[in-house]
């Protein structure tokens, strides 16, 4: 079987784990399944967004043949560089010569100012949602979704959603037994759905932007998470009243104090799903949900995703 072949486009500034985490997702495949390419528009080493670490890379216009897949990932000063009409053109030019083309976080950015991504669906950082949508008018923006496939163009929100779209990939490339073997040597979850909602790692960014009181209150919640979190509890914690606590909290975090507490509680539990053999009922309890069916229909709410079929994919 031949390999594909994988084209990553850096630039000055890249977000280092957006190269790293997928490109090592393909090497744990297995070299006789992907060979992997660090390009950029002059070649040499780039610095990324880690001070101290930098890639090597070859410069595109050294690039010969087709590539499987182009992959282009993000950083900070994405936004940035997507005016860069040399960093654009280049990687409109690739994508020319390739059969799938992704975006990685905020690189959704460059892919969008190359005019590749008029009228379709897109994922990227929930941070830089806002800003994509301000700018693009014409693409569809899933503010939710960890990844997205349209047609042949696949994007991801930010980080370690990176390492799920090349989880899909090499599943939709290979097998589900192959994505699996990957996901077990990364130790990461096999794999989280597409569809699986970003809204606990946006509320973590938001509590902690919110700061002061709510920062605090919210660590304590996390330490306390199978007592009683009820609105009222947490106000008086708050020094505040119910009412004037739950307005705060909503215009600070962006949600109600049930739901943030109810995505705390699905984000440890489904961590306590992926790593442990402890039985369900077990984690329902111990994580504040009482049962194990008001466990389900919270993960259905927040993740798309029941407890069960966590299991079933990180521990069959």
């Amino acid at each position: 079987m031949k390999a594909h072949r994988v084209c990553f486009l850096i630039y000055p500034g890249v977000a280092s784990y957006d190269v790293a985490g997928p490109a090592q997702a393909f090497a744990a495949a297995g070299n006789a399944r992907y060979v992997v390419t660090v390009a950029s528009v002059s070649g040499g080493i780039v610095e990324s967004d880690c001070p101290g670490l930098s890639f090597a890379s070859v410069g595109a216009t050294d690039l010969h043949g087709t590539f499987d897949t182009l992959i282009i990932p993000g950083g900070t000063n994405a936004p940035t560089a997507a005016k860069d009409p040399v960093l654009v053109e280049t990687f409109k030019r690739l994508s020319d010569r390739t059969k799938r083309v992704a975006s990685v976080c905020t690189g959704a950015f460059i892919a969008a100012e190359a005019g590749l991504l008029e009228g379709r669906r897109v994922a990227t950082h929930w941070r830089y949602c806002d800003l994509f949508a301000e700018r693009y008018t014409n693409i569809t923006l899933d503010r939710d979704s960890i990844w997205v496939q349209d047609d042949k163009f696949w994007s991801s929100a930010g980080v370690s959603a990176g390492v799920d779209l090349a989880l899909a990939l090499i599943e939709r490339d290979q097998s589900v037994a192959v994505a699996l073997g990957v996901a077990r040597e990364l130790v990461v979850f096999l794999k989280r759905p597409g569809g699986q909602s970003q809204f606990s790692t946006v509320l973590s960014g938001q509590i902690a932007d919110a700061g002061g009181p709510f920062e605090s209150l919210f660590a304590w919640v996390a330490d306390n998470l199978g007592g009683d979190l009820r609105a009222e509890v947490l106000a008086e914690r708050a020094h505040m009243s119910p009412r004037t606590f739950a307005r705060a909290c909503l215009a600070r975090i962006g949600t109600t104090p049930a739901k943030a507490v109810e995505a705390m509680r699905v984000q440890a539990a489904r961590e306590s799903i992926e790593s442990s053999d402890t039985p369900l009922s077990a984690i329902a309890i111990r994580y504040g949900f009482g049962d194990e069916q008001r466990m389900r229909r919270a993960f259905q709410r927040q993740s798309h995703i029941t407890p069960s079929q966590i299991r079933a994919r990180f521990r069959p």
